[in-house]
């Protein structure tokens, strides 16, 4: 058996990562062969052959002939994302085709809009689809919507764009119906369209990482800047963006302002107790603030009606 030292198998390691190709070489490789893939064939524009099951139909479609889905549940894009997965489809091809229906002559992309990225990115001219017959515009969400969830779950950010823009549109009537398409519970729904109340410059923060803020983080971020401001709340964002906050680090901002510690520092006093023939008759009391109290029980009323008379005077009483 050939022992191996530990200098050694470091040494191999990292010879070995520096032997590996990074993204720009592999990206470099894919334009290099792209011009050599079958999706780089031009196509002339044809209508597919849709089966009178129902069932979809294989074809090659020009990206000149595809439109984005209006109602794409994906609304941010990592530039990082598209790059590795054009570096992918340049070595490899187009292993899964995207879905589409079709609509006044053009392909509607139902789902498959990283790989458009990529094949654009690539300079290629065609892409692979599943042709689906007469997608309605609640399918063409609910497609986008399952193979985000399934490959590269949607952010809290993506889901709150996508579902203001589906309301505001009528496409689902009420916030109860978005839940029962999602299978996302209301409560959640409602959540996440507060997210929509952070200002401009805290969602620009969210939108550079979305993946990192999760619901729950975001929904007490708004809540946050609403009994807060916009720059506390972007130095929040920031925080978070860095891994350095969390749910639970809003959460106590928030509370701060909106429950502040009213409990007072413990006053320091002085007491004086009153004796008269040994028995205690009451105390005398000054504390620190310059409040003093009296408290003293007199048997003879002469002489109560005498220091009662005393302090008026004293502090200008006149009944």
């Amino acid at each position: 058996m050939v022992k191996i030292s530990k200098k050694n198998m470091a040494m191999r390691v990292a010879s070995a990562a520096e032997a590996t190709p990074g993204i720009e070489d592999r990206l470099q490789h894919a334009r290099d062969i792209a011009h050599l893939h079958p999706l780089d064939e031009p196509v002339s524009y044809r209508k597919p052959d849709i089966r009178s099951s129902g069932e979809p139909s294989f074809i090659m479609a020009s990206l000149d002939l595809i439109d984005p889905n209006p109602y794409n549940a994906r609304k941010i894009y990592r530039p990082e994302r598209i790059q590795e997965l054009a570096a992918s489809i340049g070595a490899h091809g187009q292993d899964v085709p995207g879905i589409a229906t079709l609509r006044n002559g053009r392909y509607v992309l139902a789902a498959g809009h990283y790989r458009l990225r990529a094949l654009k990115f690539l300079g290629l001219k065609t892409m692979d689809l599943m042709v689906h017959e007469n997608l309605s515009d609640k399918d063409l969400f609910e497609y986008s919507y399952r193979e985000n969830a399934e490959r590269e779950g949607q952010t809290a950010l993506d889901n709150a764009l996508c579902w203001r823009e589906l309301l505001d549109l009528k496409l689902f009537a009420s916030e109860t119906e978005l839940a029962e398409a999602t299978r996302m519970s209301l409560p959640n729904i409602n959540k996440t369209l507060r997210i929509l109340k952070l200002s401009p410059p805290v969602l620009d923060i969210v939108k550079e990482d979305p993946a990192v803020f999760a619901l729950t983080t975001l929904y007490e971020l708004a809540l946050f800047e609403s009994v807060s401001n916009s720059n506390d709340a972007c130095d929040l964002a920031k925080l978070i963006k860095t891994g350095d906050a969390g749910r639970n680090e809003v959460n106590k901002a928030r509370k701060k302002i909106e429950e502040p510690n009213q409990r007072k520092e413990k006053e320091m006093s002085t007491a004086y107790k009153i004796k008269r023939d040994s028995a205690f008759i009451g105390s005398l009391k000054a504390w620190d603030s310059g409040r003093i109290t009296l408290d003293v029980m007199l048997d003879d009323g002469n002489e109560r009606e005498m220091i009662l008379n005393d302090l008026k005077k004293r502090f200008d009483i006149s009944t």
